[in-house]
């Protein structure tokens, strides 16, 4: 099941938010702690950072180990909002580059650490019927990972604030699965100028989601992470069943979703 991380504040490299701690998303390829699901994430690797309110992104579906100027190229840049994400490919799901993350459209970015259970099997129709004809257009692959994007997309569109998109994307998924099946949703959504994130699923036992204000690699910002990226005491778990919201001046709000 995917790792991620999400950063928003100053400037920094994207190779700081890949490559920097004890535990980095790097390692976490290889060497992940808190999965609930699978043991490696090597089946594909992104990076999304904004410039000039626009999101950039590289990916590839393959470990990011193989890519030995990953490093440098990262570091030759610099942003104030970065997404970057491994893949651990859900069965039965092809594991091509349109769904690896992050995932970008317009200005939005996003990310799945989770999964929609026998989603293509059972489920993939039903809920990409609910896409307008111009998102559904927009697809390239056959993952959940896309779909739940053009659906938060879609409920932006309607009203929604990022946390809200978010919200309504898993109790749409709650709808469609039943409380009875194991779905997992962390899912994280920005526009630039603001991450939102929700961790929930449909069991009570949800994937790991920790918080960071001002760690030591990135001491004006905030990131959010599927793991702890080093053991300092900055990092605090956001509650299962909850969404967060990471605001321009570095506030984050947050409160309990329905279980």
């Amino acid at each position: 099941m995917c790792r991620l991380v999400a950063y928003l504040g100053a400037p920094i490299t994207p190779a700081h938010l890949v490559f920097d701690g004890a535990h980095s998303l790097y390692e976490q390829s290889w060497a992940p702690q808190e999965l609930l699901h699978g043991t490696i994430n090597a089946d594909g690797y992104g990076v999304v950072w904004y410039a000039d309110g626009r999101p950039a992104r590289l990916a590839e579906s393959r470990p990011i180990w193989y890519n030995s100027d990953l490093r440098g190229t990262l570091a030759s840049l610099s942003s104030g909002c970065m997404l970057a994400g491994l893949r651990n490919g859900t069965p039965g799901i092809p594991l091509d580059r349109s769904g690896v993350p992050p995932l970008v459209f317009e200005k939005w970015s996003f990310m799945l650490n989770g999964f929609v259970p026998d989603f293509r099997l059972q489920h993939m129709r039903a809920l990409r019927a609910e896409l307008p004809d111009d998102l559904y257009a927009e697809l390239r692959g056959s993952s959940d990972s896309e779909t739940l994007f053009l659906l938060a997309v879609a409920a932006i569109r309607g009203g929604a604030t990022l946390p809200e998109a978010l919200e309504r994307v898993a109790q749409t998924v709650y709808d469609r699965v039943g409380r009875e099946t194991e779905a997992q949703m962390n899912l994280i959504l920005s526009d630039g100028e603001r991450i939102a994130a929700v961790r929930s699923g449909t069991l009570l036992e949800t994937n790991s989601l920790y918080l960071a204000k001002r760690p030591p690699f990135a001491p004006d910002g905030i990131v959010l992470a599927s793991e702890r990226l080093d053991s300092g005491a900055v990092w605090e778990p956001v509650d299962g069943h909850s969404w967060i919201e990471i605001g321009p001046q570095l506030e984050v709000q947050g409160e309990g979703l329905f279980f």
